[in-house]
């Protein structure tokens, strides 16, 4: 069991996470307050894109929840370095033309 100051430093950290610049939406479909994240791209995901994410495999998506998983220092400071803003500012940056799937799109 998590001790009450672990559990707390915990709290810290996934607020951490949630408060980098782009992370309060999806990076994929900016449905509002993603609960889970993408390890490999360092953004956060809403549990619609996290299933798209697990079928992509591993090797492209490893999706962890930030609140059902635990978030071990290297991880989390992955996490605040990159943020959804910065992911895709690099996946979407040659992206004119196209449009952004929504919260609403067919999965």
């Amino acid at each position: 069991l998590k001790s009450r100051l672990g559990s707390q430093s915990d709290a810290v950290t996934i607020q951490s996470i949630r408060n980098v610049r782009g992370n309060s939406f999806c990076v994929d479909c900016d449905a509002p307050n993603p609960d889970w994240a993408s390890l490999n791209l360092g953004a956060l995901i809403c549990i619609e894109c996290s299933g798209i994410h697990r079928n992509l495999g591993t090797h492209l998506s490893r999706v962890r929840s930030l609140d059902l998983d635990d978030w071990p220092v290297e991880l989390s400071m992955v996490m605040t370095a990159i943020g959804n803003a910065m992911a895709n500012s690099v996946w979407e940056g040659a992206l004119e033309g196209y449009s952004k799937p929504g919260a609403d799109s067919s999965r």
